[in-house]
């Protein structure tokens, strides 16, 4: 079962277009390669950064592939170690948002503007930067939980309450983070209660944690 967490990427699948926006949880930066179509529109100084990027970056990308291999192994198992599901998903959060950092560094932000104007741009931009800092520990919070419940749902004998629970704290989290949107001015985005996820209706990007 893949898990899916995306939230980081938001900046950069929505100003960039470098990125993919998978469902994982936080600041999952993975990069598609030379035959991504978004590649191919980038000038030579575009692909540069790019490739930079994936030379300074490759250390730091191997401890996040090896990490979230651990932990899709720890939430299989039919007797799940939950607090070892926990901490593991925690330093996965981690490692995605140092790729993310990197990236910032590294000036991938920027590369490839939408069809908005340097001003919108340049607000919308602000505007997730803000969200991505003010929601860093809530999307951890969320990452986590999110991992707890499947590794509850893959035990042998799932206990209905403590899947219950888990689900409920999920549901109060991620009504918080699209509250924290809302607050800072990101219109559109709703929690989509079918799939558990958050969805911006103008670029359809999910807001998960």
């Amino acid at each position: 079962m893949k898990m899916k967490m995306a939230v980081m990427t938001i900046a950069l699948a929505a100003t960039v277009g470098i990125f993919s926006l998978q469902q994982v949880s936080a600041g999952d930066v993975r990069y598609h390669g030379d035959n991504s179509r978004h590649f191919h529109k980038l000038d030579a100084a575009g692909k540069e950064k790019i490739e930079k990027f994936r030379a300074e970056t490759k250390d730091l990308r191997k401890q996040v592939a090896m990490k979230r291999a651990e932990q899709t192994a720890l939430i299989r198992s039919e007797s799940p170690n939950i607090e070892a599901v926990r901490k593991t998903t925690g330093e996965l959060f981690d490692l995605k948002v140092a790729v993310m950092e990197k990236a910032r560094a590294a000036g991938l932000f920027n590369l490839r503007k939408r069809h908005n104007s340097d001003e919108k741009f340049a607000e919308k931009h602000a505007k997730l930067e803000k969200f991505f800092a003010d929601t860093k520990d809530l999307r951890k919070q969320i990452a986590v939980e999110k991992a707890e419940k499947h590794a509850l749902m893959h035990s042998r004998t799932p206990d209905p309450l403590a899947v219950a629970k888990v689900t409920g704290t999920l549901f109060e989290l991620k009504d918080s983070l699209h509250e924290k949107a809302i607050a800072i001015g990101l219109p559109g985005i709703m929690y989509n209660k079918d799939k558990g996820r958050h969805h911006s209706h103008d670029n359809k990007h999910d807001f998960m944690g």
